[in-house]
């Protein structure tokens, strides 16, 4: 089972009231040690002056992560020429499954641009204190009379599910943090939100 910052699920509305109210007293955001799709070691300096937007998911996800990368790749096409967009950073919470090459498959899904991030555990739990990224692994339903036989048969699988903080942070060229926004959003929305934070080409 993966090694995660465990707690509370929030998500949408709510996480990013949360946050907000975190950011008063806690900085949001930090450096990273992570691995990209190519297996190569990845620092916040790699994007340095360069804004980013980071979101924490998973591959495996069903709804929420998918529907939020469709929707970032899709706002990045109505944003005007002449600005110039963040990197969109995508982070899983799920390291003991997504692997370099199975994040790099996810991203492309949705757009050459996005880049795919994953670590060791202890890396992963790093960065998603930094960002005050909450996660709770749920396993499957257990059936048949032996509850224990079941969830070991579940791990075995990898069959579970991450629930987990849904917000997008944006982030300037010294990955200090610009705005959160809500994932839950449209496409016209994010692009609209991210306008007023954009530099010139």
């Amino acid at each position: 089972m993966p090694t995660l910052v465990l707690a509370g699920l929030f998500s949408g509305a709510i996480g990013l009231q949360t946050l907000l109210a975190h950011r008063q007293s806690a900085p949001i955001g930090g450096p990273y040690t992570l691995i990209d799709s190519e297996n190569r070691p990845t620092t916040e300096a790699r994007f340095a002056g360069q804004q980013t937007l980071i979101y924490f998911g998973y591959t495996h996800c069903l709804d929420v992560c998918p529907l939020t990368l469709a929707t970032v790749a899709q706002a990045y096409t109505l944003l005007p020429p002449d600005k110039r967009p963040p990197v969109p950073l995508f982070i899983t919470l799920d390291p003991e499954r997504d692997r370099p090459e199975d994040v790099a498959r996810y991203t492309r899904h949705f757009s050459l641009d996005i880049v795919g991030l994953t670590g060791t555990p202890a890396q992963i739990e790093a960065v998603a204190r930094e960002f005050h990224v909450t996660s709770h692994i749920t396993m499957p339903a257990m059936s048949g009379s032996d509850p224990d036989h079941a969830m070991m048969a579940g791990e075995q699988k990898g069959d579970y599910r991450i629930d987990h903080s849904s917000v997008l942070y944006l982030m300037d060229g010294q990955n200090h943090l610009q705005a959160i926004l809500p994932a839950d959003s449209s496409p016209a929305l994010v692009a609209r939100n991210l306008m007023p934070y954009l530099s010139k080409r």
